[in-house]
């Protein structure tokens, strides 16, 4: 087996919990909430409670569309207004195409990290840059045989990395992909129909997800039944309880659980 492949089963430190025992660790001794050292399903579950009632706003123990969009809706308004407060320098409610720059200058020019004017390998971190130098090995043995110039080319300029001129390119397209009505600026008007997209996409993928019977509203019991699945699987010894004994050995004897 690869180790990429081996990666995405096991995690980066081989164990079935993913890549952090230690975050892993916390998430348990939360779970835990009488703090005897054994984790319950209703434990389990109980953290997903306060989320299906933000869902279920007339608790009749359902979520239909109309609950659910109007939960989607309110997280829409709130990243058009988060959206228009991190670009908005002069706080006048809308964005010019300036201002749009400006931001993305900045952040680029402190994920620069030598200065060079362009984002390559040697501005990320040791390990993706390392998993990107493979990727890129792996992928040009296998297109040795067929590559023609145009990839080549192409390949070449990827390597010199994302440069400066090539974000503000960018950048200018998409302000303009926003400024819905072309007058200069990005207001919340102008986010109103982005923000309909994610509401509506957000609605489609929950009830694709959780429901089972395709009636249009979700129970308790369907909204929970994919973390009742995680916890059977977490379970290893099938005695009904998360303990000591269902933890990888490196995590064993640590106190986390009993």
């Amino acid at each position: 087996m690869r180790h990429g492949a081996q990666g995405s089963i096991f995690g980066e430190r081989g164990d079935l919990f993913g890549p952090s025992p230690a975050r892993f660790g916390d998430r348990l001794k939360d779970m835990d909430t009488n703090k005897d050292g054994v984790i319950t399903l209703d434990e389990f579950l109980a953290r997903r409670d306060p989320t299906f009632a933000r869902f279920d706003k007339n608790n009749d123990g359902v979520v239909d569309r109309a609950e659910f969009e109007a939960f989607a809706k309110e997280s829409a308004e709130y990243w058009v207004k988060r959206f228009i407060k991190r670009f908005d320098a002069d706080r006048d409610g809308r964005i010019s195409k300036e201002e749009f720059a400006k931001a993305r200058k900045e952040r680029f020019a402190m994920r620069d990290l030598d200065g060079d004017g362009r984002l390559g390998l040697e501005d990320l971190p040791p390990g993706p840059r390392e998993r990107v130098r493979r990727w890129r090995g792996d992928r040009d043995k296998d297109a040795q045989d067929s590559k023609d110039g145009k990839e080549a080319g192409k390949d070449a300029n990827e390597r010199e990395g994302f440069s400066l001129k090539r974000l503000l390119g960018r950048t200018d397209r998409q302000f303009d992909r926003l400024d819905k009505n072309g007058d200069g600026f990005i207001d919340a008007k102008d986010l109103e129909p982005l923000a309909a997209e994610r509401v509506a996409f957000a609605s489609k993928r929950f009830f694709r997800r959780f429901d089972a019977d395709n009636d249009g509203k979700v129970t308790k019991e369907e909204f929970n039944r994919f973390a009742k699945d995680r916890f059977a699987n977490l379970d290893v010894d099938g005695d009904g309880k998360i303990t000591d004994a269902d933890l990888p050995p490196m995590m064993r004897g640590r106190g986390l659980l009993k």
